[in-house]
């Protein structure tokens, strides 16, 4: 094989075309509107000459990439979205469990040992990093041949399913690339001239040169702007749960054109775009179309426990393996689950301005099988309804209300920070923070990374934040952990930097 060729992203193409020209994607078909779209048994080895023919082909093939974000490839062992990027590998380096450094906590042997420690040269860490590097070009590949074929095969779309389909595509891939370049690429606040990673944007075997972190997220921004305008068009009037059309169906699994404004807030806040993070996310705020929650839905006490706050929800992927995911990691019926201990629960919830009322804090945490006190965000209680099940946020309305608070911060303006900050808080069952209260920016800012910590435990999201703002992670957790100084860099897999010299 040509050496170029074996450029892993490359390969991730290739690997696409050479099958005996199929195309490896699981794709659901027919299933019954009260059904979620993804949640059908698989279909594969689809030849591509038939899967983008008409417009159910299109769609299937897209059904396929979000499949692929519950599943793990390339040779990693866990779940892409819904285990490493959520509940394992990004929550334990953000220390959401302080028992991780303990061996054979959680599964998998020494590997979240060795996780918590950012043992980043580990065989099995370094194999899951390759694993989700590959894995994401493999869902980019995937969605640049969706691209490269559709506008040649709009006349066979009906309504507004072409701008749907190409919409989602395209946000799809800006998603991808970012969270590529939030794992591979510097701090933003040091390294935006830094070369991070490939943006691929076409469905070929040439290999794609490294580009700065700079040129990536401006990438991904005018994707984002894409997706936006060909999704304005499509219907943006409700959130929608089971309809006829299976796939119009469960408008809060597919990146949809709110998710994509939530997204544009995200990542202009990356490169502290105040201005347009704070336009963004109050362009979602202000839909109305994702309420905060006004009771706690999710108490202990309730019939059906909502554990994830269902309706805050901007995107979510679906996984059907949520439940072997506890028992793996924290519902575990003998062995070490990945825990917060009561003292680190504590620590994080009740301190300061935090208090035992908190929602959170009384209802994300359960005893597992053998009665140790575990996060429970994902437990699948039996009754749970099937609109519940199944779901790991990927967006939600809260950080819309972080990013503002942050950006008013930023302005010097602490009443509209407070206020911001507090619609949440309340929302949580917290009193509100009064503004005269509040000494300075700097400790509105410690206010809001305090939500952070709560809000997105088991959510990997918090990790993130500490790396916006390059956070010193030996003061913002508890971790017992050397930090090495490339601890917010993965690094890129080796027969990537074997077969790329730029």
């Amino acid at each position: 094989m040509n050496d170029n060729f074996k450029n892993s992203h490359q390969f991730a193409t290739a690997q696409n075309i050479c099958r005996k020209g199929f195309l490896i994607m699981a794709v659901a078909l027919f299933v019954s509107g009260c059904k979620k779209f993804l949640d059908a048994p698989p279909k594969d080895k689809v030849p591509q000459s038939i899967l983008l023919k008409d417009e159910q082909g299109f769609k299937d093939a897209l059904i396929g990439v979000y499949i692929a974000m519950d599943k793990s490839s390339n040779g990693a062992n866990y779940g892409l979205y819904t285990t490493d990027l959520s509940l394992g590998m990004l929550s334990t380096m953000a220390w959401n469990y302080d028992d991780a450094t303990l061996a054979n906590a959680g599964t998998g042997g020494a590997f979240y040992n060795n996780v918590a420690y950012y043992s980043y040269g580990d065989a099995q860490v370094k194999q899951e990093i390759a694993g989700i590097w590959g894995g994401m070009y493999n869902n980019i590949a995937n969605l640049n041949n969706i691209l490269k074929e559709i506008d040649s095969k709009r006349g066979v779309f009906t309504g507004n399913s072409y701008n749907l389909v190409k919409g989602e595509a395209i946000a799809l891939r800006a998603l991808f690339h970012f969270d590529l370049a939030r794992l591979f690429g510097q701090p933003p606040l040091t390294g935006m001239d830094a070369n991070a990673i490939p943006y691929v944007t076409q469905f070929t075997v040439k290999s794609t040169q490294f580009s700065s972190l700079k040129t990536v997220v401006d990438s991904c921004i005018a994707d984002l702007l894409t997706a936006k305008d060909l999704l304005s068009s499509t219907d943006t009037s409700a959130v929608l749960k089971a309809v006829n059309d299976p796939f119009l169906s469960y408008t809060q699994n597919h990146l949809n054109y709110w998710a994509v404004e939530g997204l544009l807030a995200r990542v202009y806040l990356y490169i502290n775009d105040i201005d347009n993070a704070d336009k963004y996310a109050k362009a979602v705020i202000g839909s109305d179309k994702f309420p905060l929650i006004t009771s706690n839905v999710a108490a202990a006490a309730n019939i059906i426990r909502d554990r994830t706050f269902s309706q805050e929800q901007l995107f979510s992927v679906y996984s059907s393996n949520i439940k072997n995911y506890n028992a793996d990691l924290f519902d575990k019926s003998s062995g070490v689950p990945l825990r917060l201990s009561p003292a680190g629960k504590n620590l994080i919830y009740t301190t300061g301005s935090g208090s035992s009322d908190d929602y959170r804090y009384r209802s994300w945490f359960d005893n597992n099988q053998t009665r140790t006190e575990v996060p429970s965000k994902f437990f699948q209680d039996a009754n749970l309804p099937y609109v519940l099940q199944g779901v790991v946020p990927v967006i939600r309305v809260s950080e819309m209300y972080y990013i503002a608070a942050e950006c008013a911060n930023d302005r010097n303006d602490i009443a509209d920070a407070v206020d911001m900050l507090n619609r949440v808080r309340q929302a949580r069952g917290l009193t509100a923070l009064g503004a005269g209260g509040i000494g300075s920016t700097d400790s509105l800012s410690t206010e809001i990374m305090k939500e952070y910590q709560k809000e997105f435990i088991q959510e990997g999201q918090t990790f993130f934040y500490y790396k916006r703002l390059n956070k010193d992670l030996g003061q913002v957790t508890s971790t017992t952990a050397i930090i090495p100084a490339n601890v917010y860099v993965f690094p890129i897999p080796d027969n990537e930097n074997e077969y790329n010299h730029e």
